[in-house]
């Protein structure tokens, strides 16, 4: 694999600047250092990042295109009440098959945090109702579980985003009745963003949280596969 790449400090303070001068015109004149450093470097990272895990995860894709491990610059603000027209962050992604509804490994850099991690995020309804109606099984629901509790002192797990189970499945009896309060449901590290971004070897630190995490990830493959009869 080699030395992993770091990503210049100065990265963040492009997306300083971007957040005081969100405009258009800002970006325009400035977007020199968006498409000849950031996308070089984000690429060298995800090709690094790759190279490290791909023996254990085939079928997934790691692409530097926007779209596929990139995501586009520009927000879709047609339905928001924030017009800014830039997101102030870069991340990457490696799913598995197609970017919805998938597995992920993602990576997110922003003026206030750097954060990696792996599991599921916001998936449609009917790739909701798949993981309950998974969870809800006893074997499942204990197996996740045990997962959970096996990383929960590396790892941080997202807060579950419902008080309660779902009506449906408020009588059963399960081992872990918790995890039919989620919605999403994945791994985390996170760090304050700093010189450490290019003095550090961290992308290790991401290599080893797919590796150490490859069994819970299993799983969300498992239950991203299974059909309810």
């Amino acid at each position: 694999m080699g030395k992993p790449p770091g990503i210049p400090y100065a990265v963040v303070l492009f997306f300083e600047d971007l957040r005081r001068n969100n405009t258009r015109e800002w970006f325009a004149e400035n977007r020199h250092y968006y498409d000849n450093v950031i996308i070089p470097v984000m690429t060298e990272v995800l090709l690094w990042l790759w190279d490290g895990i791909k023996v254990l995860y085939p079928d997934y894709t790691a692409l530097p295109k926007v779209n596929k491990s990139f995501f586009r610059i520009f927000r879709d603000i047609r339905f928001s009440k924030d017009k800014s027209p830039l997101k102030t962050n870069t991340a990457l992604l490696i799913y598995r098959r197609t970017r919805k509804d998938s597995p992920f490994i993602y990576l997110h850099l922003d003026p206030e945090e750097v954060f990696w991690g792996c599991g599921s995020h916001n998936p449609s309804p009917a790739a909701l109702r798949c993981y309950r109606a998974w969870a809800a099984d006893g074997e499942n629901n204990a197996r996740l579980g045990s997962e959970l509790e096996r990383l929960r002192g590396d790892y941080t797990v997202n807060e579950p985003r419902l008080k309660r189970p779902p009506r449906e499945y408020k009588e059963l009896e399960l081992p872990h009745p918790e995890l039919l309060r989620y919605k999403s449901l994945y791994l985390s590290q996170s760090r304050k963003p700093g010189p450490w971004l290019e003095e550090e070897p961290w992308l290790e630190k991401v290599v080893e949280l797919c590796r150490h995490c490859r069994p819970f990830m299993e799983l969300v493959e498992e239950w991203t596969d299974y059909q309810p009869e």
